[in-house]
């Protein structure tokens, strides 16, 4: 019995010593390596990603240095025959605009007008423009104002007959006055009846008579309808102290006028009144002074009231 045991002793310790080198034995693989061996990937170090640069786009606006422009009507050197009539502009809109010196208002596309008055010749009309953008410039407008051919007439007396080259001076034109020594006012209704009988009769008509005699109200209305009532009608009332009819004849032409809308006073009386330097020495008859007074005294009544007449 002790010999079996001990052999069975002997087996156990040499299977236990066995199993004891098997496990100890490195290159013996584990029949399952998973359920006993843990396995850890290497770390591997990944270089920073590319550094784009997104470039940065300027756009450069340039500067406005252009200064406004401006079209108008008349254009320079337009020949017009109105005395009066609107100058009229357009600009770049926001731009500050004056005519003449005087600021005129301009709607949201940059229109603008401005009222004009003419002289004979050549006229002138300055534009100033200022933009937002510190711009600015000027525009000088010249043209020229010539009434058509024919289109005044004056009939007078031997007062008028002195004064006629400066009266011809300020109106235009030549041999626009009919004037001769004695005539009457009574002789202005055939007269004017003939002058608008011609093939181009005038626009406007002047009547410088009363010198020799009185103004009636009968023949101012006669003038007045052979005249017509388109036709602008001028008379001049009279200086002559020395005969009874002057306030007769003045208050009969200041009365007439009231009466027709184309019809307008001259006032020679008033400005001339005791203005003995202006006259020879009948009292009557002008001296080169007075007569460059009468000249402007009717241009001055005429332009402001004088519209051409449409032709036909």
């Amino acid at each position: 019995m002790k010999l079996v045991v001990g052999l069975s002793l002997a087996v156990a310790l040499v299977v236990a010593a066995c199993s004891s080198a098997a496990v100890d034995d490195p290159s013996t693989e584990p029949t399952n390596p998973t359920s006993s061996t843990t396995t850890t990937a290497p770390v591997t170090s990944l270089p920073p990603p590319p550094t784009t640069s997104i470039p940065t786009t300027t756009t450069t606006v340039p500067a406005d240095t252009e200064p406004p422009g401006l079209e108008s009507v008349p254009t320079h050197g337009q020949v017009l025959d109105r005395y009066s009539f609107d100058f009229v502009g357009s600009t770049e809109p926001g731009t500050l605009v004056t005519v003449n010196d005087e600021p005129v208002v301009v709607d949201d596309d940059g229109n603008f007008e401005y009222p004009v008055t003419n002289d004979l010749g050549t006229n002138t009309v300055i534009v100033a423009l200022a933009d937002d953008a510190g711009n600015s410039a000027t525009h000088r407008i010249s043209y020229e104002f010539e009434p058509p051919d024919d289109w005044i007439a004056a009939i007078g007396d031997s007062v008028m007959l002195g004064s006629e080259r400066e009266i011809e001076k300020r109106l235009g034109g030549e041999d626009i006055v009919d004037a001769t020594v004695s005539r009457q006012f009574l002789d202005a209704p055939e007269l004017v009846a003939e002058l608008v009988k011609q093939p181009e009769p005038p626009q406007v008509i002047i009547i410088g008579l009363g010198t020799n005699g009185p103004a009636q109200a009968q023949h101012f209305d006669e003038v007045m309808e052979a005249a017509g009532e388109e036709r602008l009608m001028v008379f001049v009332n009279v200086h002559v102290p020395t005969r009874g009819w002057e306030a007769t004849t003045n208050r009969t032409l200041a009365e007439g006028v009231e009466r027709y809308d184309n019809a307008v006073l001259v006032d020679w009386f008033t400005p001339t009144e005791g203005r003995e330097d202006l006259f020879a020495a009948d009292g009557f008859h002008p001296k080169q002074p007075g007569r460059v007074i009468m000249a402007e005294l009717i241009a001055d009544a005429i332009f402001p009231n004088w519209k051409p007449l449409e032709e036909g």
